[in-house]
């Protein structure tokens, strides 16, 4: 899944999902100021926390948005077997966890998605076989990740030859993010009672057909125009607002947070935040 912009969908905010051979992660809404939310904390605050119950939740967001992108790098950059892909990155965040690998980042060197996958290359490189590539077995708790899943997200990539892993990873990581948001984004709406509004988002904005336009949607879904304004208008907020709160949970500092904000929805965000307790 990937966010591909066209001129015409960009000039109405619309945002369509299908795999491109080059992702293009903008997408143009309004340019808006908003502040930081609040109590959120950076992957790297949370990490190096003392507490081992903190450090472990802020793992597993880190896993929940790296594992992704860092299979299909496995796979396509270092043309790793599925199973052999499947047990590197077990191994490897099981590890990054274990010796404290991001709490050695500093910013001031790389951006923290390039100083992830340079971790993971050179864990790889340390692993003299790749093929046989380390089974967490024991006490160690796997992940429980949805490999078959990132593996028929592959077809989408015939032949392709990374020739650019920053950009690669990149654009692996925002393709994870927006996904995560799309399911979030689902159920958020689905508990609220209102599914019509995500059902819009998705015929107007995810899986246009050729021909979509507010009144072919309205007729389909038996809304008014009008309707089919408002539903968007909500989604798209909607949209944003649980992309930007992802985010959040993910970058290392407040500096990437706001340059990733700027890039991916033309919002400037405020330094200004509480922390909370």
């Amino acid at each position: 899944m990937a966010v591909q912009g066209r001129s015409r969908d960009r000039a109405k905010g619309v945002l369509s999902l299908s795999p491109p051979d080059r992702l293009s992660p903008m997408v143009a809404y309004p340019c808006a100021f908003m502040r930081f939310p609040v109590t959120r904390r950076s992957v790297l605050e949370r990490i190096r926390e003392a507490d081992v119950d903190e450090r472990r939740a802020a793992f597993g967001d880190l896993a929940t948005a790296y594992w992704r992108p860092s299979y299909h790098y496995l796979r396509l950059h270092w043309r790793l077997s599925p199973e052999t892909a499947e047990d590197v990155v077990q191994a490897f965040f099981t590890t990054a966890f274990e010796k404290g690998y991001v709490e050695k980042y500093d910013p001031a060197k790389a951006k923290f998605r390039t100083f992830l996958r340079t971790c993971l290359d050179r864990f790889i490189q340390n692993t003299r076989q790749a093929e046989s590539a380390i089974k967490r077995g024991g006490e160690a708790t796997l992940l429980s990740l949805d490999f078959p899943g990132a593996e028929h997200e592959l077809a989408a990539y015939p032949a392709l030859v990374v020739d650019d892993a920053d950009r690669f990873f990149h654009d692996e990581t925002i393709r994870a993010l927006f996904a995560r948001t799309v399911d979030a984004m689902r159920d958020a709406f689905t508990r609220e009672g209102k599914p019509q509004v995500f059902d819009v988002f998705a015929r107007h904005d995810l899986h246009p057909s050729a021909d979509a336009t507010y009144a072919t949607v309205a007729a389909d879904l038996r809304l008014t125009t009008g309707q089919v304004t408002n539903c968007l208008h909500a989604a798209r907020r909607r949209f944003r607002e649980l992309a930007l709160a992802s985010l959040r949970d993910v970058v290392a500092t407040d500096d990437e947070y706001r340059a990733e904000a700027r890039e991916l929805f033309g919002v400037e965000v405020s330094p200004e935040r509480s922390r909370g307790v």
